[in-house]
């Protein structure tokens, strides 16, 4: 029989919570029922709030009042099972545990349980904590952004992802728009006859790059770089034979502590404005952001950061925080509600949605140890301050 804790984590595995925006995904509804039953045998106060239909986030309360609250924060959502095979039947090898979710994000969510559980059951724990599972983090975030705008009174959160036990305390966040031409349709054979949308595209996505450039040659930021931006998708055209009456792009501009998306879409609009008046033929236009994530820091300073390099020492481990270019869940907690965060977990980012997805026993022991000794330090902490 494994131990509690690798038994929980392939509990956690074998349930298929794909993200329900992928084909085939069921959603989250069946773990979400499976940790709210959990939380409440260990005699938590669990609520649970749907965010879209059938899928609600899940908490957790550890309430026992007069002491600091930290939030265990995880999304129950992954990527598509393909094309990982076995990916619902965990499996055992080498010292590791292979399933979809095992890195991303199930490996942190076991280690919050097992830590969760052990709360409930000392009275004397430092913190009272509040659990929260949360929908939809692979694709548009709506779980944690649905947290962080209902309001929770915690003190600070700790984000499961896998960051191989590094102290992570800032993101990139990312701004996605659509820009769309649009010609006249005729028949190949005679395309003097119509206008062709996607010929439109190629000087309407140099607009775009003379547009954002001046922002992206600002200094980079020590932890996480410069600002990025591309474009990822195009679509247009409906046969070969016929001249294309439609174009549309999406672009994805990472964004930096400081950025302002407001000033981002008004240098995209300038640059088109200008390309219009030297093409006055030109129909272009420029959705609404159809995402919108804000990127996240931390002081160093914060208790958070602080509690969290306590125990990641103690551990053994490298105890500098750092920066990653993409974003998680901790990017609406901390840039909607202002929940000082820090994203730490189990696991190796490079194995989330691969087909032979992994993570360390070892490791994920260890993030047991380090997630009560954050609690432990961020109580000690609490109490001085106050």
């Amino acid at each position: 029989m494994p131990p509690p804790l690798v038994a929980t984590l392939a509990d956690l595995v074998a349930i298929n919570s794909v993200n329900a925006a992928l084909p085939g995904g069921p959603g989250e509804a069946e773990l979400a029922g499976y940790l709210a039953v959990r939380a409440r045998r260990s005699g938590a106060e669990v609520e649970t709030f749907e965010v879209s239909p059938g899928r609600a986030n899940v908490l957790g309360w550890l309430r026992r009042g007069g002491r600091p609250t930290l939030m265990f924060e995880c999304h129950m959502d992954t990527v598509a099972l393909a094309p990982m095979p076995d990916a619902l039947n965990p499996r055992i090898a080498d010292g590791r545990l292979y399933g979809r979710g095992s890195a991303d994000p199930k490996g942190s969510l076991a280690a919050f349980l097992t830590v969760f559980d052990a709360a409930a059951a000392d009275p004397a724990f430092p913190v009272d904590l509040c659990l929260a599972a949360v929908v939809d983090e692979e694709i548009t975030m709506t779980g944690s952004r649905a947290l962080a705008t209902r309001g929770v009174p915690v003190d600070a959160a700790v984000v499961g992802e896998p960051t191989r036990l590094q102290i992570i305390v800032a993101e990139k966040g990312a701004l996605r728009w659509r820009v769309r031409t649009r010609g006249t349709a005729t028949h190949s054979a005679t395309p003097e006859r119509g206008h062709n949308a996607i010929y439109d595209m190629g000087p309407v996505i140099d607009a775009l790059r003379d547009g954002l450039t001046a922002r992206l040659l600002a200094p980079a930021h020590p932890m996480l770089g410069a600002p990025t931006w591309s474009v990822g998708t195009i679509r247009g055209g409906v046969a070969v034979n016929v001249v294309p009456d439609r174009c549309e792009i999406e672009v994805d501009r990472r964004l930096l502590p400081g950025d302002s998306s407001a000033e981002i879409l008004a240098d995209v609009d300038r640059g088109l404005a200008r390309l219009r008046a030297v093409r006055p033929a030109l129909r272009v236009e420029r959705d609404a952001p159809f995402v919108e994530i804000p990127p996240m820091e931390t002081s160093p300073d914060a208790p958070i950061v602080r509690a969290a390099q306590s125990a990641v020492r103690a551990a053994g481990l490298d105890a500098a925080p750092t920066g990653v270019p993409y974003a998680t869940d901790a990017a609406m907690l901390a840039g909607l509600a202002r929940i000082p965060c820090v994203v730490l977990g189990p696991g190796d980012i490079a194995q989330a949605h691969t087909d032979n997805e992994w993570i360390a026993l070892d490791q994920l022991e260890r993030a047991v140890g380090i997630y009560t000794d954050l609690c432990r330090a961020f109580g000690d902490l609490g109490r001085a301050c106050n």
